[in-house]
């Protein structure tokens, strides 16, 4: 796996000889770093982008951009560096996902109708499950009381039919469901994007939740303390 990405990285590096690019790094979070390039032109993305893992030296996900749009096939990995998903976004289609890393997800299809409610198909993020969770738990450490870490929690997508989505989260404290709390997720170093719920052909509003315990890392000095996510 790792001569594959050594592979990769020599593939950027010549792509950006070739078309005039320039490979920047941003840092996501503290367990993952974006390697990318830019068109030195107009500062957009072009080629090789991937998200390096830090906390094993592997990737959470590897692709392409052209014209500053995600294209072709991307790999999305879990946090052990398996394949976890596998999307082409020429075609808009789903090529693979590993069915074990959604074991502690469940979907609810916002209809009245049982028809759709048990027909359409479940919504997915387009990332691996662990590397969404992943961003979301650090998201949710900026703002929860530290009394909750730790605890079981459910954190739920609301995906509607334009394929958006609003987060939330909801700790289980005393035996009881805490006050549902709204997360917001930064786009502006890695958006997520969603397969929303489909019936015949048309998308359906769903709620994608997983069952998770989130613990903060007593490894890391409280002021770079970063957050993982057990299930």
């Amino acid at each position: 796996m790792k001569n594959k990405i050594f592979l990769m990285l020599l593939m950027a590096a010549g792509f950006s000889a070739n078309a005039q690019t320039t490979e920047k790094k941003t840092k996501i979070d503290n367990v993952s770093l974006a390697v990318y390039n830019v068109d030195a032109r107009n500062n957009e993305k072009e080629g090789i982008y991937a998200v390096k893992n830090l906390s094993n030296d592997g990737l959470w996900l590897q692709g392409i951009y052209k014209d500053d749009q995600r294209a072709g096939t991307w790999n999305f990995f879990n946090k052990d560096f398996k394949l976890a998903m596998r999307y082409n976004y020429d075609q808009k289609k789903l090529a693979f996902v590993d069915a074990n890393t959604l074991k502690n997800v469940s979907v609810n299809v916002l209809s009245d109708d049982n028809k759709i409610k048990n027909g359409a198909s479940a919504p997915l993020p387009i990332c691996s499950v662990d590397y969404y969770l992943q961003l979301l738990a650090n998201n949710i450490y900026g703002f929860s009381d530290s009394n909750n870490w730790g605890k079981d929690a459910e954190i739920t997508a609301h995906i509607g039919t334009d394929g958006k989505a609003t987060y939330s989260v909801i700790f289980m404290v005393d035996g009881k469901k805490s006050a549902k709390q709204n997360v917001k997720l930064s786009n502006d170093k890695f958006a997520i994007e969603w397969i929303p719920s489909m019936y015949n052909n048309k998308p359906v509003e769903a709620e994608f939740t997983a069952y998770v315990k989130i613990a903060a890392d007593e490894s890391v000095p409280d002021q770079t303390k970063r957050v993982r996510w057990d299930n």
